[in-house]
């Protein structure tokens, strides 16, 4: 049963809720799961870990403003001081308050932080520029606790964001010796040594990764690519296809199957135009296929379809040189001289290779330069 606002009814059925909740959770249903946890708020019954885990659920459904609000209002003890401090500094960082989540985990001096409220102040130092200080409890953690892998992956972050790649490269191979099969260290390895220009043994560890974890599609990108960017272009493509073949349902080796075709055989438009629609239909915020397809479509004087996915592409990013570039020559032939002419003001080129710039977003998107805790 549940509560009214004035608490007059019988206790709410709180785990009944959370049930409910966490089964939508799974289905990636957060709108629905929220409405849910919002009937339990006015409850006055609830108990305190009851009013703890409304709040570890508000932030499972991504409003960590709600998750916070719970959190605080409860005793900092429950369910114990450090879950509780943690629990806080997370919704924290999720609102992007770093200097507060420095001041929660802080707060308490010198008492030693479990793995994940180092990590997490180690990011949360990173994202304010304070480096040192990030360094200092990743390589603190890392001699307290030599398994926490997640250590390991931030400082390998860390290590690439402030230009010392070579030390990155140092790290993450000590750090594959320790998790030899773990796909995801395998990548950041990877992507560590491709920062450091040592192309070879980044291949190694991609295909590493290839082998691990056969289905994940970013080593599969970045072993691709960097055949790619070799002028190896039948190996870059033949390994696509087959990563297709398995199974692999991955818009970014859609794209690049794409490019490889072209490269192979410029005139080959149409077995590239199926391969952008793939990528499109797995991602249709695609920014490089939507401009690549728009460019192929103004190639065969296509200006409907061409304009409609070179806006599409520009209004997504408009940052993006390739879309602005096409889009102003689609309006140009149009006769749309005006609007040509203001994006072509945008930019002196036809911008850098798109597929440098993607493989460049993997990389970092590898490195977990976001966050990971």
């Amino acid at each position: 049963m549940w509560c009214s606002p004035q608490g007059s009814t019988p206790a709410c059925d709180a785990q009944n809720v959370f049930r409910l909740a966490g089964a939508e959770l799974k289905r990636q249903q957060y709108d629905q799961a929220e409405r849910d946890l919002d009937r339990l708020r006015p409850c006055k019954t609830l108990s305190p870990i009851d009013r703890f885990n409304l709040g570890w659920l508000y932030g499972r459904a991504h409003n960590f403003q709600k998750a916070l609000t719970e959190f605080n209002s409860v005793n900092p003890d429950i369910p114990d001081v450090k879950t509780h401090r943690y629990a806080i500094a997370l919704a924290q960082f999720e609102l992007e308050d770093y200097k507060a989540v420095v001041e929660t985990l802080t707060s308490t001096g010198d008492q030693e932080l479990d793995s994940d409220s180092a990590n997490l102040l180690a990011v949360s130092y990173s994202k304010q520029g304070f480096y040192p200080q990030s360094y200092a409890v990743l390589t603190g953690e890392i001699e307290r606790h030599p398994d926490d892998r997640i250590a390991y992956l931030n400082l390998v972050t860390l290590l690439c964001d402030v230009g010392k790649p070579a030390d990155a490269v140092q790290l993450a191979d000590k750090a594959v010796s320790i998790f030899p099969h773990d796909a995801e260290m395998l990548v950041v390895c990877g992507a560590a040594h491709t920062l450091a220009g040592q192309v070879a043994e980044a291949q190694t560890k991609f295909q590493a990764a290839i082998d691990v974890s056969p289905l994940n599609g970013s080593p599969r990108f970045l072993l691709a690519v960097s055949e790619y960017k070799e002028g190896k272009y039948a190996v870059a493509r033949d390994q696509i296809v087959q990563a297709i073949r398995l199974g692999v349902k991955d818009a970014d080796l859609y794209y690049l199957l794409a490019e490889t075709i072209l490269r192979l055989d410029p005139s080959n438009t149409q077995d590239a135009a199926t391969d952008l629609n793939h990528a499109i239909a797995v991602n249709s915020k695609h920014v490089q296929a939507l401009s690549l397809r728009g460019k192929l479509e103004l190639q065969r004087h296509d200006l409907k379809d061409a304009v409609r996915d070179l806006e599409l592409a520009h209004s997504i990013d408009p940052a993006f040189a390739g879309a602005t570039y096409n889009l102003a020559r689609a309006y140009f032939v149009m006769g749309r001289t005006a609007e040509a002419d203001s994006l072509s003001k945008q930019l002196a080129s036809s911008g850098s290779d798109a597929v440098n710039e993607l493989n460049d977003q993997k990389l970092e998107s590898a490195l977990g330069l976001q966050s990971r805790q």
